[in-house]
C-alpha cells in the first residue's frame, strides 16, 4: 500500500508539472463555461440547461482523456524511465493502479469547477433554483465518474500496447468516439431490436442523458465498473508480457 501511494504521488505530480495538463484545464473550462452559457442564454429551462452541462462534460472527454492517458506508459518507454520502473522491487498492479487513480483524479479535480456554474443559477436567479433537482445532478456526475473511469482504463491499455503517444491518443479516442455514436445512429442502422439494445446498453450518452434526468440503472454501474477492471486486467498482463 506504501507503495501504492508512492507510485500515485508521481502521478499526480506528473500531471500537475505537465504543461499539457493545464492546457488540457484551459480547454475544458472553456468548453464547458461557453456551453452552458449558450445553453442559459438560450432561455432553456434551468434543469435541461444542467443536463446539457453533462453533455457537454462528455462532449470534452472525447478530447481531454485521450491527451491525459497517452502519456501514460508511452511516455515512460521514450524517456527511458519505463526500464528503471519495472526493474523497481514494485508489482506491476501497483504501477497500473496508481497511474489510473492518478488519472482519475486529476480529471474529477478538473470538473469540479464546473459546480460553480450551477452555484451561478442559484445566486443571479433565486427564482429558479428551485427546479435544480440536487438528484438528477448528482447521477449525472456519477455516471460522468464511471464513464472517465472506464475510458482512462481503456486510455491506459492503449498508452501500454504502444511507444508512440498520438497512436495510443487516436486508439482511445476512436473506441470511445464508437461508443458514444453507436448508441445515438444504432436504431438507424439496423432493423434488429437485438441489436439496437445491445448499442443502446454499451451507448454512454444515453446512459448520461438518462441520469441526467434523473434515471439511474444499476446496469450501467456493472457495465463501467466491469469495463474498468477489465481494461485494468488487460494493461496489468500488457505491463507483465514487457518486462
Amino acid at each position: 500500500m506504501r507503495t501504492f501511494f508512492a507510485l500515485w504521488r508521481r502521478e499526480l505530480a506528473a500531471c500537475f508539472l505537465s504543461p499539457i495538463a493545464y492546457v488540457m484545464l484551459m480547454f475544458f473550462l472553456l468548453v464547458t463555461g461557453c456551453g452552458f452559457y449558450w445553453l442559459v442564454k438560450e432561455h432553456l429551462e434551468v434543469m435541461r440547461a444542467a443536463q446539457g452541462l453533462m453533455v457537454v462534460i462528455w462532449a470534452c472527454m472525447l478530447i481531454v482523456l485521450p491527451i491525459l492517458t497517452m502519456r501514460a506508459f508511452a511516455e515512460e518507454r521514450k524517456s527511458g524511465t519505463f526500464e528503471t520502473l519495472m526493474t523497481a522491487p514494485v508489482h506491476d498492479s501497483a504501477v497500473v493502479l496508481a497511474k489510473f487513480a492518478g488519472s482519475l483524479l486529476f480529471f474529477l479535480l478538473m470538473c469540479l469547477p464546473t459546480l460553480l456554474y450551477l452555484l451561478a443559477i442559484q445566486l443571479l436567479s433565486p427564482e429558479t433554483a428551485h427546479l435544480l433537482d440536487a438528484g438528477a445532478i448528482a447521477g449525472g456526475y456519477l455516471s460522468v465518474a464511471l464513464i472517465a473511469s472506464a475510458f482512462i482504463a481503456m486510455g491506459l491499455l492503449a498508452s501500454a500496447l504502444t511507444s508512440n503517444q498520438i497512436i495510443a491518443a487516436i486508439a482511445s479516442f476512436s473506441v470511445m468516439s464508437i461508443l458514444f455514436f453507436g448508441g445515438l445512429f444504432e436504431p438507424h442502422l439496423s432493423r434488429s431490436p437485438a441489436v439496437r439494445e445491445i448499442g443502446g446498453y454499451l451507448s454512454s450518452a444515453l446512459h448520461l442523458m438518462e441520469a441526467a434526468r434523473g434515471i439511474f440503472d444499476s446496469r450501467t454501474l456493472v457495465l463501467y465498473l466491469s469495463l474498468t477492471v477489465f481494461f485494468l486486467f488487460a494493461t496489468v498482463k500488457t505491463i507483465s508480457t514487457r518486462r
